[in-house]
């Protein structure tokens, strides 16, 4: 009788090519104990998660159905219900309605009015010749001559530059004074080339009290300007006896004959 060889013997004479699926010396504990962790999550995993299948929609079959009426009381009926019930309904045109001209006719009688005949009014034709038409002669003109033309000069205006105001602090453009006294020094080049700019100072009646030239030129006594602007009348405004207002003074063309510098 041979002698049995045991598991760890035959591990032992095992070549060096067979793999060692166990280690030498493990626990049996541990191994069990790594069974019982997977197995655990494998059994949580199996119940938690569900897989619904749902059956396939079976596909709508292409098919119509038709119904034939006859054209009779009860398929009238039938065809009126199926227009009125519809996804489509019909409108209803009295003038399809057949007993729309009976009932129109049912109202005239009753109305006893009846259309009058229509009867055209015959015209006399002209009894006067339509005069012939002459037509033009070869080579003769046809419309009249025209003459030459001579233009009008327009009428010749004299101009002047005249000064004009206009406001800058203190007073607004609706009071200032619309009649302005002549000018009677003559305009230069010198004159309009500056912009003229005035401190004024007035009375409760709106006479020029003090004009300050704001641009200069004071040195050599009283310009043109300040003796024109010291003639000119302000609105007058009881309630300050004194006020300081500020004006400009521009240049503009107007007529030679007028004095109106508005």
């Amino acid at each position: 009788m041979a002698r049995r060889i045991s598991i760890n013997q035959k591990r032992m004479a095992a070549p060096a090519w067979v793999f060692n699926w166990r280690r030498l010396g493990e626990s049996p504990l541990q191994n069990g104990i790594a069974i019982l962790v997977v197995g655990c999550g494998f059994a949580l995993f199996l119940t938690s998660v569900r897989i619904r299948v749902a059956s396939p929609t079976p596909w709508a079959t292409h098919k119509a159905s038709v119904i034939h009426v006859t054209d009779d009381a009860e398929g009238q009926a039938l065809t009126l219900r199926a227009r009125e019930g519809g996804p489509f309904p019909s409108r209803f045109e009295p003038s399809a309605w057949q007993s729309a001209v009976a009932l129109e006719q049912a109202a005239l009688e009753i109305a006893r009015w009846t259309p009058p005949p229509y009867v055209p009014v015959l015209r006399d034709l002209p009894t006067e010749e339509t005069p012939p038409v002459t037509l033009a002669a070869k080579g003769a003109r046809t419309l009249p001559k025209l003459g030459p033309e001579t233009p009008t000069a327009p009428l010749a205006v004299k101009l002047r530059l005249a000064p004009v105001l206009a406001p800058l602090s203190g007073i607004t453009a609706a009071a200032m004074p619309r009649d302005l006294p002549p000018f009677d020094q003559a305009v230069d080049a010198t004159m309009t080339a500056e912009p003229w700019r005035f401190l004024v100072r007035l009375d409760s009646a709106g006479n020029v009290l003090e004009c300050v030239s704001l641009t200069g030129g004071d040195e050599a006594g009283p310009s043109p300007l300040e003796t024109w602007l010291r003639r000119v009348p302000f609105n007058p405004e009881p309630a300050k006896p004194s006020r300081w207002i500020a004006v400009g003074v521009g240049f503009t063309n107007q007529p030679a004959n007028g004095t109106d510098a508005r």
